[in-house]
């Protein structure tokens, strides 16, 4: 706005200067601090006396209507003193009274140096004001500044005043300013323009996109605004011309010349900005509406009903009966001794469990789609999310391990020492394990076994999660067979959903309160309830199911699973055969057996259903058996506490049957109390394969034994029986065991032990045709739930060496194609390797060995050979060596 003209807007631009100008200065010019040698504040470029100031003639009618200055005056100079008088009293001592000054003692340090408080003329002698009050005095100045600008100039400048009008059509500029009210600020004389292309007159739309491409980085695709700023110049104004000129430049560039037609508009600097949409399914149809209200009226009904069994608490009661009560103090257990006399209080702490409580069938539809979606999203592929879940669910696992043993105690009687080692700390190491390996497990493999010629097209392996995966717990081991495949589906990058089994109440409780409290509840979800709440499960849509259990329950999924292709991992059981050799250790193969079966009170799928003993070593099997039943358990085992409980009472009576059925002799055990749904370890001497204890699988202490000619008749009945079964256990030598693992197939196998392949976290767990399909644990759980996905990755360079694929097809081509793809044989028509010039040469090459660790070694040895024989010709013979052989 330069020039001299007179408009209003002029003469009001002028006086804004003016107050801005005069923000910058305080009234007192010409004070020097005490506290710093240089002026307070600038000079002011005018005086805002009435005295001294210079009135426009404009604003002469202005100046009349003014307020007196002298009474404004006498009130800033009240302030002024009274801020002077107000620190005047605090200012402290310098420390040393004249009375109390003493004469330093010479030292070493000080010598030559002037006395303290000797100097004879201090800048601060006649200065009476502290630092605090200049302080206050600078202040005050600063205000009596402002409050002149608001009485003098600001009503006369509101009165000026005009409403904002917009821009017009004749205005396609917009200039922004910056202040700072009155303070210096470098970004001060920053100048910024914006403009859209479209609003440019006299341009064509071919012109308006030249103008677009000209701009480059300056314009938003998205909004079609040029942005620009200059702050190059000391003051506005040149920045705006500055601006100004280069806009015209632009529009005149933008006429004349090439039209750039044929070069597409470069967006690359601007980052697009996906805005969301409002789902079309969410929206509140009269349809939705209705199935609402009948949610809500289910759910009101429900409530209602529960008031009325009882089930409805009111929370505020609950807390006030809680707060009401006394604190009762825990009990110390009776005090252990331990070796050196010293002495270790044990308290222990009552861990509440809620009660069993079904997932609302109508929430399960709800619960899925929620995972599915979380999944669409893509949150759960980064390596950073996955450890995330993962290490908060193995610190939920640490902060709930009291619960899970009160748990497992109430479900199934399990000691305290078998749920810390097979479900705690069992999980804790398996996911240690995983977040050690994670990120050695998701990297691209490298396609192996690919000829030199499509190495070129980069074959790779990518590890993908499958999507959202259901999980079926079984009951036997509540906590370990359920969140163990879960840690396989997080470490894959899964969403996923874990149905508990009822059958074990109280740890499906707990689990549902980890993973609600530990993990990320839009991915993973739990859900309660018997076979309804199941059935409602597999009405969904899974990318994979998981499932833990009997064969029978296996087969419904399987075919449930069917009906859409989803893909299945069926952990089941079998009736999976022992068999110990004459030539086994009786005492050896007693104890590991029977501890097989004693475990969890033998609910373990893969402990072995039946024992096949030769005849010669028979008597002496059942001895040690007695021997270690003693030794396990001294009082029995219903009076042991390291000996668990059957699950519920219909697998008592199941157990039961099967014992009150069989045909064979008791020798060890056969008591049963329905009250605490105990079975002792039985000891059967069976005599058919046909026997109740054979054919069905007893998941419970039941021990059959059949007593066997040799060991080929054992594999003949253990293939009858069941031909594959989830674990064989072999006893004998090593000859035997061999043999006897080619015979017998099974899904997995301990020699000379009971199921401690079973006990491996580490290790591929899996079945093996109607005992189950598909492993986990260890790498393989990660594997269970990742597709592997063969990419290769085509090079532009390539087209001409493909040509050949392209139709028209000739001879020529085909040619061309046999000789770089076809592979001659290395077998005539009957089968038998031909051995050229090429398997000797190989043969030759790699000294008969196969596989590169192979040939190096004979090579290494071949050439320590050389050399010691060298060594040793010389040693004896001297340097004499024949030519040859030098």
């Amino acid at each position: 706005m330069a020039g001299k003209a007179q408009s209003p807007t002029v003469t009001m631009a002028t006086a804004l200067q003016n107050l801005r100008m005069t923000a910058r200065c305080c009234s007192c010019r010409g004070f020097v601090s005490k506290s710093s040698s240089k002026p307070i504040a600038r000079r002011r470029l005018f005086s805002t006396t009435s005295a001294q100031y210079k009135l426009d003639p404009k604003f002469k009618k202005l100046d009349d209507e003014a307020p007196d200055p002298r009474l404004f005056d006498e009130e800033v100079d009240e302030m002024l003193e009274n801020a002077g008088h107000k620190y005047t009293t605090l200012a402290p001592p310098y420390g040393f009274d004249e009375t109390s000054r003493k004469k330093l003692k010479t030292t070493f340090l000080n010598y030559g140096d002037p006395e303290p408080f000797d100097e004879a003329d201090r800048e601060d002698d006649e200065d009476d004001i502290t630092t605090l009050g200049h302080m206050e005095l600078e202040q005050v100045r600063e205000q009596r500044h402002y409050a002149r600008l608001a009485a003098w100039e600001m009503p006369m400048l509101s009165k000026l005043a005009k409403p904002f009008e917009p821009p017009t059509a004749d205005t396609p500029l917009r200039f922004r300013y910056t202040t700072y009210m009155g303070e210096q600020h470098p970004a001060e004389k920053k100048v910024v323009l914006e403009f859209c292309p479209e609003d440019m007159p006299g341009l064509t739309d071919i012109q308006i996109n030249k103008l677009r491409k000209l701009v480059g980085p300056r314009l938003n695709p998205e909004t079609d605004i040029v942005k620009m700023s200059c702050e190059m110049y000391p003051s506005q104004a040149q920045n705006k011309r500055y601006l100004g000129d280069l806009v015209e430049s632009l529009l005149a560039e933008a006429k004349t010349g090439d039209t750039f037609e044929d070069i597409p508009l470069d967006t690359r600097h601007h980052v697009f900005k996906q805005k969301p949409t409002f789902p079309v399914e969410w929206r509140l149809t009269d349809k939705r509406k209705e199935q609402l209200e009948a949610y809500r009226q289910n759910l009101v009904a429900r409530d209602a009903q529960r008031e009325i069994e009882g089930q409805l608490m009111d929370g505020i009661q609950i807390i006030q009966k809680a707060l009401a009560k006394p604190a009762v103090p825990r009990e110390a257990l009776p005090e252990m001794v331990k070796a050196g006399g010293k002495r270790h209080t044990i308290y222990t702490m009552s861990t509440k469990i809620a009660p069993f409580e079904h997932t609302s069938i109508e929430a399960i539809p709800s619960i899925a789609k929620l995972c599915r979606d979380t999944y669409r999203t893509q949150k759960t592929k980064p390596i950073e999310y996955r450890l995330t879940q993962l290490r908060k669910l193995y610190w939920a696992l640490d902060d709930n391990a009291d619960a899970i043993v009160e748990a497992c105690k109430s479900d199934l009687g399990k000691p305290a020492f078998e749920t810390s080692i097979a479900e705690v700390d069992w999980l804790k190491n398996d996911i240690m394990f995983v977040c050690e390996n994670l990120k050695k497990w998701m990297k691209d493999e490298t396609a192996p076994d690919m000829p030199l010629m499509n190495t070129l097209f980069n074959p790779r392996i990518r590890k993908e999660p499958l999507g959202t995966v259901l999980v079926i717990g079984a009951f036997n081991f509540p906590v370990q067979l359920s969140l163990g495949p879960l840690i396989g589906a997080i470490a894959a990058g899964c969403t996923g959903v874990l149905k508990p089994s009822e059958s074990a109440p109280a740890a499906a409780m707990v689990m549902k309160k980890m993973v609600e409290e530990s993990l990320d509840r839009s991915a993973y979800a739990v859900v309660n309830g018997a076979i309804p709440e199941t059935t409602a499960l597999l009405n969904e849509k899974w990318d994979k199911i998981f499932y833990t259990g009997s064969a029978t329950v296996g087969t419904i999924i399987a075919k449930k699973a069917a009906e859409t292709l989803t893909p299945v991992c069926l952990e089941l059981g079998g009736r999976n055969p022992a068999i110990i050799s004459k030539n086994a250790d009786p005492a050896l193969a007693a104890r590991r057996m029977l501890w097989g079966k004693t475990m969890n009170a033998g609910q373990i799928c893969v402990g072995q259903n039946y024992m096949m003993v030769e005849k010669e070593i028979l008597p002496a099997f059942i001895e040690q058996l007695k021997i270690a039943m003693k030794e396990f358990y001294p009082q029995g085992p219903k009076a042991s506490p390291d000996f668990a409980r059957i699950v519920n009472n219909r697998q008592f009576h199941r157990i039961k049957k099967m014992l009150d059925n069989t045909g064979g002799k008791i020798l060890i055990g056969g008591d049963v109390d329905e009250a605490e749904n105990y079975i002792s370890p039985t000891v059967v001497l069976v005599e058919d394969k046909n026997d109740s204890m054979l054919v069905d699988e007893s998941f419970g202490p039941l021990m059959p034994i059949l007593a066997v000619n040799s060991l080929d008749e054992a594999v003949e009945t253990a293939n009858a029986v069941h031909s594959t079964p989830l674990g064989f256990y072999p006893f004998g030598t090593k000859e035997e065991t061999d043999r006897l693992l080619g015979l017998v197939t099974s899904g997995g196998a301990t020699v000379n032990d009971a199921f401690f392949h079973g006990s491996m976290p580490t290790l591929a767990f899996g079945g093996v045709g109607d005992s189950g399909q598909g492993a986990y644990r260890g790498k393989s759980s990660f594997d269970c739930f990742t597709h592997r996905r063969s990419i290769v990755t085509t090079p532009n360079w390539m087209e001409k060496l493909l040509a050949v694929r392209y139709p028209p097809y000739t001879p020529a081509k085909l040619a061309q194609f046999r000789k770089t793809s076809a592979k001659k044989p290395n077998f005539n028509r009957e089968g038998k390797e031909i051995k050229g010039l090429g398997y000797w040469a190989a043969m030759l090459f790699s000294l008969g060995g196969e596989g590169a660790k192979s040939v190096l070694t004979r090579w290494a040895v071949l050439a320590f050979l050389t050399y010691g024989s060298k060594n040793l010709w010389q040693a004896k013979f001297g340097n004499g060596l024949p030519s040859y052989l030098r």
